[in-house]
């Protein structure tokens, strides 16, 4: 395990491709909770840098994990990202949108320094998503490849995937930067360009966790998420099942697709009220499945470590697909209760 703290230049700067495995939730952030902060700290930064540019004050952002995948030599590097997507993503994104916005005002040596930040030289690339340095889950895949190839100016309204938060975070970041970088009038742009491009490259700080390909990664996952954090029973029980899949040389694929997929329609992750909190109706079904599968009482908080309990103990030898399976096919009893849950859970 290697651990270093990072600028988003230090990450981003080499040709590889950070990778999101399907088993970690999608992209959740929004502008409320997110981006409007992300947005405050970096115009702080900028500001203060745009007063006084002899001033290095770094911005920290949190952490992230990656683990080591082996290829061969001369090939795009790759990392699995265990930890920190929603950050990851969220930088791309903002990049990409200073890009665009530093590119209609006409900078273009700094434009092509922050493309280097965003894009895999084509030498590199045998596909077209290898052009991106972070690859996300398979549920954002399509609205991230389209809004990171959209041309400038952006239309957004053009999109198929218009509504989707990678395409509300392009739009308001993008927002954001043209109004700060011509808030001071024609003859600041330039000076503001080298503040906003410094401070997106240099003066953010990450932790990165940087794990061999043999260390356990579970382990950690569960360590800085499972504990205290806002992931639901569903994001870590899924975390943990294709986990085990993939150790195990499953197709998680095609296991996504048929067993898991449907969980993360927009029906599923709905939150409702269950006493005093909400919780998305697929941790509410996996509580159920679990207590008819165990004819034990389980609250929502011990929903996971009963999960991990049942898939290592209670069922062996059931192999993790076929668990899988049975979690899709649903017990008749869990789905006779869930049903009469959902019926009236459909009522405003």
């Amino acid at each position: 395990m290697d651990t270093q703290v990072r600028t988003p230049q230090q990450i981003f700067m080499q040709p590889q491709r950070l990778l999101v495995p399907l088993f970690q939730r999608p992209y959740v952030w929004n502008q409320e909770s997110q981006w409007m902060p992300l947005w405050q700290d970096l115009e702080r930064v900028a500001n203060r840098l745009l007063a006084s540019p002899d001033q290095q004050q770094p911005h920290f952002l949190g952490a992230v994990v990656f683990q080591q995948i082996q290829n061969p030599t001369g090939n795009l590097q790759q990392r699995t990202v265990i930890d920190g997507q929603q950050r990851l993503t969220t930088l791309q994104i903002l990049l990409d949108a200073l890009h665009a916005e530093i590119n209609s005002v006409g900078e273009s040596d700094a434009s092509k320094r922050l493309e280097l930040l965003i894009r895999n030289p084509k030498e590199y690339c045998d596909h077209h998503e290898d052009q991106f340095k972070v690859w996300p889950t398979n549920k954002d895949r399509q609205a991230f490849n389209e809004v990171m190839a959209m041309d400038s100016p952006a239309a957004y309204q053009s999109l198929k995937n218009k509504d989707s938060k990678l395409a509300l975070a392009h739009q308001f970041f993008s927002e954001q930067f043209r109004q700060w970088l011509n808030g001071g009038g024609v003859e600041e742009i330039s000076a503001r360009v080298k503040a906003m491009e410094r401070t997106t490259r240099e003066l953010l700080q990450i932790v990165v966790i940087d794990l061999t390909a043999s260390e356990n990664a579970q382990e950690i996952f569960e360590t800085l998420n499972a504990r205290g954090s806002q992931l639901t029973a569903a994001d870590l029980i899924k975390n943990f099942v294709f986990q085990r899949l993939l150790e195990q040389g499953a197709d998680i694929e095609s296991s996504y697709s048929n067993h898991w997929k449907q969980f993360e329609t927009g029906f599923w992750e709905q939150e409702i009220s269950v006493g005093r909190v909400k919780v998305p109706r697929s941790s509410i079904f996996l509580n159920h499945w679990l207590i008819c599968q165990t004819t034990e009482e389980i609250v929502s908080r011990e929903v996971f470590s009963r999960f991990k309990s049942f898939a290592d103990y209670d069922v062996k030898p059931m192999t993790m697909p076929a668990l899988l399976e049975r979690i899709h096919a649903g017990h008749p009893l869990s789905t006779r209760i869930l049903s009469i849950r959902v019926m009236c859970l459909r009522v405003p």
